[in-house]
């Protein structure tokens, strides 16, 4: 569910961004002419535009913490399979032979 959610937010982020807000807000205004609706866009279309940017914010920050989160859980899911690895051996047989973990030796 949330792949599905970063994917949609992530589309919407791309059609709603402001490098190309001049055609797609020229594109609506086209399919929407003659219309109530796409008279008060035409109106208030500064204020459109704004909303627009608004959301685009908006929307590029929850994709990308979406992405964050469904990269971080499959990280973990991987890091609890093998939570020992050649580090984890490494310090075990040093403190075996009498060494911190940070590579000083114990005093006996």
């Amino acid at each position: 569910m949330k792949k599905f959610g970063a994917c949609l937010l992530g589309t919407t982020v791309l059609v709603t961004c402001p490098c190309h807000l001049i055609l797609t807000l020229a594109l609506v205004l086209g399919l929407l002419s003659g219309t109530a609706l796409g008279t008060a866009l035409a109106t208030h279309t500064n204020l459109v535009a704004a909303a627009i940017v608004v959301y685009f914010f908006i929307a590029l920050i929850g994709t990308c913490y979406l992405l964050d989160r469904i990269l971080w859980e499959g990280k973990s899911s991987r890091a609890s399979a093998c939570s020992l690895g050649r580090r984890g051996k490494v310090s075990a047989a040093r403190n075996k032979a009498g060494f911190r973990s940070h590579g000083s030796k114990v005093r006996k």
